[in-house]
């Protein structure tokens, strides 16, 4: 690193200060992590901004090898020379994230030089790559969306439906399945309790509209909207995104974030739906050039972050991502979208082809015939 720029980093980079985290830790923060050691009282020097700070607690198998947990994560947003100051808490192995009394942080502040020498740097040669990775976020979008409890976690935490606290609950509910006695995958699951996701615990995405077209829709219009999500995409921006439509890709990276380095699942999924709002949506595209033309640059650093045998042994499966941008290429090539959009819209489908070699060409997905549910009551009538 510049001997300047470490310098001014010492004096204006923020600190997370953790202290007890117990050797063999895995911990890191955006895109980079390591494994603790006895001397590890923290990160030193990182820029201010939105970061994800990540861990998991590690131990020993009966036979003796390394095993880490589920990883879990948090966002922080650092102030210049900002301070968080965290402590391992043993019996849940986890960080805890209750604010510290100011006493304590004052003394960690007064204590900061002493501390330098157990201050990992923060490695600077990856921050490129979190940025381009994180550049929509703001406090205010990491605080509306993830959980109550501030934790990221990889694995849900859930509780049963009923409570089943007395014998007679258990009783009633039944003997766990046996593999012998179950005859079927399917009675198994049946026979298991039913399970919800701890509240607070839940990453709060906006919920996707499931139906695509306004209440009292007519069938060609129902049909319309089927096809084209522009309908389905305003009401998720008026709804929550009305002053800045374009935040709505803030939830777009979070969701990504939460997947590629939180490794939550569901996270993908939303991401998933969401993209595949955004990519169907054409009058939403001509309407929105700003937003589709920073949706192009968020896309290709997320997509650079992911190996390519990774959309052939999960995406794949039902072609969702190749379909999904192959029709926004089809619907950007429109001469109501801007010029310098649908320049960029076809740079980034080149370099997709060459990369992953899909195919974009051939006719899609949304040109042959479309079934939609309508509405009760609603009935069409075919004469001729």
């Amino acid at each position: 690193m510049d001997p300047e720029l470490a310098r001014s980093l010492f004096f204006e980079g923020a600190t997370v200060v953790a202290l007890d985290v117990p050797v063999g830790t895995e911990f890191g923060i955006d895109c980079s992590s390591w494994q603790v050691g006895p001397r590890f009282r923290g990160v030193k020097m990182i820029p201010p901004g939105v970061h994800l700070v990540h861990y998991s607690a590690a131990g020993r198998s009966p036979t003796g090898t390394r095993e880490t947990g589920p990883r879990t994560g948090f966002f922080v947003t650092l102030q210049p020379r900002g301070l968080r100051l965290l402590r391992w808490d043993a019996s849940r192995e986890e960080l805890d994230l209750s604010p510290p009394p100011e006493e304590q942080l004052e003394a960690a502040r007064a204590n900061l030089q002493e501390l330098d020498r157990f201050l990992g740097p923060y490695p600077y040669d990856r921050l490129k790559k979190w940025v381009s990775l994180s550049n929509c976020l703001s406090e205010e979008t990491v605080q509306r969306l993830q959980p109550e409890n501030g934790q990221i976690c990889a694995f849900s935490e859930v509780l049963p439906v009923l409570p089943l606290r007395h014998t007679k609950d258990r009783a009633e509910q039944g003997p766990p399945p046996c593999a012998t006695e179950c005859k079927s995958y399917q009675e198994g699951l049946a026979r298991l309790p039913q399970m919800k996701q701890k509240a607070g615990t839940e990453i709060r995405f906006t919920k996707l509209p499931k139906q695509t077209y306004p209440d009292g829709a007519s069938p060609a219009e129902i049909t319309k909207h089927s096809m084209d999500l522009s309908y389905a995409l305003e009401t998720v921006i008026n709804s929550q995104y009305s002053t800045n439509p374009q935040d709505v890709l803030a939830e777009l990276q979070f969701a990504f974030i939460c997947f590629l380095i939180g490794h939550v699942y569901d996270a993908f999924e939303h991401w998933k739906q969401l993209l595949n709002l955004l990519c169907r949506a054409e009058e939403a595209i001509g309407k929105y050039s700003d937003l589709y033309s920073r949706l192009i640059s968020i896309l290709y650093h997320e997509l650079n972050e992911i190996p390519a045998d990774f959309f052939v042994d999960i995406i794949s499966q039902d072609n969702f991502l190749t379909s999904t941008l192959q029709v926004f290429f089809s619907y950007i090539c429109s001469t109501t979208v801007d010029e310098t959009l649908r320049r960029k819209a076809e740079k980034f489908k080149a370099h997709l082809t060459k990369k992953f070699k899909w195919d974009f060409e051939a006719e899609p997905d949304d040109c042959a015939p479309v079934v939609v549910e309508l509405p009760e009551g609603v009935n069409l009538e075919v004469t001729g």
